[in-house]
């Protein structure tokens, strides 16, 4: 991420704030994942696309507004696709299904006291991923990964392979960082555990480091200045040269050290160490000219010795030292025009400008100097002598995010009508936004209830918009609702609850709906309590009837196990009424009892070795799927015959979704307890 941004003003404490997150993010004491499969990578970069949003259009501004606007842009779209890319690359860990959860750093500057930290109400908030790496089991039987190592990957795209590492070796700005403990969101007693540390930035360490960069770059400066006026005929005495070329040699070879130990740290964090990234080619033009510089720099004080002595150089190894120096004086030009192009940009975008990046600079400055004046050296000794030459969501949503989600969901379908024929669009629990949003929104429900005003998913999946007129976020509406902060939302909206769209699919309780086919519940239906475990709006669907051919069929006849595994009624009734559209009704009964006969025979086994849950509309699309691309052109009677080979391609299928199915026994870990094994993506 470009650039982490800071809480703005407010009263919460940082402890408060994590609090929250826990809450939303987290379940007891348990450790949440979000599984997504190696086909839904979408969905990864649609969250990122919450963390690290786009800024609005200028609206009316100059050229150069909307050039920063477009670079800005095209900046989040490099940011968002590191993130991604080392994410998704956690997922050798888990035979290529991603499990990850996001945790958030708070970094509050200028206390002190370590354990006074979570009290600050100024501070900064970082997002990280969490991977999930090693288990207990040396058979990967196991789901338990608590006091295992787990990955993490922070806003710079740089990873960590457990928790320790990301502690002692994170880029966060100086200050006390507050974090979930061991960076898994645990709450005990109504309490989120927490961890605080300060960061690396902020340690004497990384501070008396920074010292050694800044004065080698002022002696590397200096160092530079002696032969420039060597090159510009000024007169320069012999042991001032001397001592120039000690001091550049020192800060030459400290700046290649540097940068050296820079890579390689690019290259433990899995970044790109590749030429073409800016910081990386920084790093190699340090390390390459540094290394060329200071061997050319020896060969020619060795040739200037030999012909002191009298010793004739031969010609193979003055083509040498001159290959040398021009190789050198080549490469240190380029790093001191890439680091002045470096220093420029920076400059322009507003970034911050490193000590590491003025030493880079210096070092170049100085090689390239040291390098010219030498090759006019040598060449003047060849010429005397005349012989020589010189070369890096929905099963994770609370009760209450559900219902936020859900109240959504049916303005949406109500306002706009439903989308037929996507049988490919299931509603699994992975598949949601931002879980926080639902947080947001459910906590302000009572007051969008007072004020007559609806929310509903904006077009393009770009927040919300209220009664189809004001479009916002879920946390700009919560903070201008329950906190005052920002401009008046539902002050905006003018317009009433708008009416319902002509095809929105809605129940009908009293006849046939004429989108859905769904017939509500028969005034004969025997009148029971709606079970509290249903999810929104399945009790209705149970009670209802389809209409399929001309023939009814009564949907709790299926047994209750298809209901209650419903998680989200919208979808089932969309793909209930795409079967009764395209399907004979002998077919249809088939398909919804080999529905229930799945789940009866099948749901406990695969639940216990996936450890996630299955909605029915994921099984009935599955079996729906087997039978139209496979089994299209059969009659109902094949259909049965088949059933077998239905049943076991729908359980592989599922079953492919198992982060621990692995093959023979797991790598014990030499960090924690577990094992893990690497499978190839």
């Amino acid at each position: 991420m470009a650039e982490a941004q800071g809480i703005g003003p407010v009263t919460r404490t940082a402890r408060e704030v994590q609090q929250n997150f826990a809450e939303s993010l987290g379940f007891a004491e348990e450790i949440i994942w979000d599984l997504l499969s190696q086909e839904q990578s979408g969905i990864l970069k649609n969250k990122l696309k919450e963390l690290i949003r786009d800024p609005k259009p200028p609206g009316g501004g100059s050229l150069a507004d909307e050039n920063k606007h477009l670079k800005i842009i095209a900046e989040n779209k490099i940011a968002r696709e590191i993130i991604f890319n080392a994410v998704w690359e956690q997922r050798k860990y888990t035979n290529r299904q991603s499990l990850t959860s996001i945790i958030y750093v708070m970094v509050v500057d200028g206390i002190d006291d370590v354990n006074r930290a979570e009290d600050s109400v100024k501070f900064s908030c970082h997002p990280v991923f969490r991977c999930r790496r090693c288990l207990h089991s040396s058979t990967g039987t196991s789901s338990d990964s608590s006091n295992c190592c787990n990955v993490f990957v922070d806003d710079n795209g740089r990873v960590y392979q457990n928790w320790e590492q990301y502690v002692a070796s994170n880029e966060l700005p100086a200050g006390v960082m507050v974090a979930p403990e061991r960076g898994i969101y645990r709450v005990v007693r109504d309490q989120v555990r927490l961890d605080k540390y300060v960061t690396p930035a902020g340690s004497t360490n990384r501070k008396v480091l920074g010292y050694l960069d800044t004065g080698s770059a002022v002696g590397g400066f200096a160092a530079a200045c002696i032969p420039i006026a060597g090159l510009l005929t000024l007169p320069v005495s012999a042991p001032a040269m001397a001592i120039a070329g000690v001091m550049g040699l020192a800060c030459a070879g400290y700046a290649t050290a540097r940068s050296g130990a820079r890579l390689v740290d690019r290259s433990q964090h899995e970044q790109s160490i590749s030429v073409a990234d800016r910081e990386a080619r920084g790093h190699w033009l340090g390390v390459v000219a540094g290394g060329v510089g200071v061997a050319a720099a020896g060969a020619t004080q060795a040739v200037s010795a030999a012909t002191n002595a009298g010793r004739e150089v031969g010609a193979i190894a003055q083509m040498t030292v001159n290959g040398m120096n021009i190789s050198s004086i080549v490469i240190s030009g380029t790093g001191v025009a890439n680091g002045v192009l470096d220093l420029i940009l920076k400059m322009q975008d507003g970034d911050d400008i490193s000590a590491m990046d003025v030493l880079q600079l210096s070092a170049s400055l100085v090689l390239f100097t040291h390098s010219v004046y030498n090759f006019k050296l040598a060449s003047t000794i060849i010429n005397e002598t005349a012989n020589r030459n010189i070369a890096g969501y929905r099963d994770t949503l609370s009760n209450r995010q559900r219902r936020a989600f859900d109240k959504a969901s049916k303005e949406t379908v109500r306002l706009r009508g439903n989308t037929r024929g996507k049988l490919d669009i299931i509603r699994n629990v992975n598949e949601v936004p931002s879980r926080q949003q639902f947080n947001d929104l459910y906590k302000i429900n009572k007051n969008m209830n007072q004020e007559g005003v609806r929310y509903a998913f904006a077009p393009e999946g770009n927040g919300f918009v209220l009664n189809g007129e004001v479009q916002t976020s879920a946390s700009d509406l919560r903070a201008s609702v329950q906190h005052n902060q920002g401009p008046n939302i539902l002050g905006q909206v003018s317009q009433p609850i708008p009416s319902s769209h002509a095809g929105s699919g809605n129940l009908q309780l009293d006849g046939l709906n004429q989108v859905s086919r769904l017939i509500g519940p028969l005034p004969t239906a025997t009148p029971r309590p709606e079970p509290a475990t249903y999810a929104v709006g399945v009790f209705v669907l149970e009670l209802s009837s389809v209409m399929v051919g001309g023939v009814v069929f009564v949907l709790e006849k299926y047994g209750r196990i298809i209901f209650e595994h419903v998680v989200n009624a919208e979808s089932f009734e969309n793909l209930i009424s795409s079967m009764a559209d395209n399907l004979e009704p002998e077919v249809f009964d088939l398909i919804m009892k080999l529905t229930r006969t799945f789940m009866d025979t099948m749901l406990d086994e695969l639940t216990t070795v996936l450890k996630f849950y299955i909605s029915t509309e994921s099984v009935l699309f599955r079996i729906l799927d087997q039978v139209m691309r496979k089994f299209r052109h059969m009659t109902c009677k094949e259909l049965e015959i088949r059933t077998g080979d239905i049943f076991m391609a729908v359980k592989r299928y599922f079953m492919s979704l198992n982060p621990n199915a692995y093959l023979g026994l797991l790598e014990k870990c030499k960090v924690c307890e577990g094992y893990f094994t690497i499978t190839p993506l």
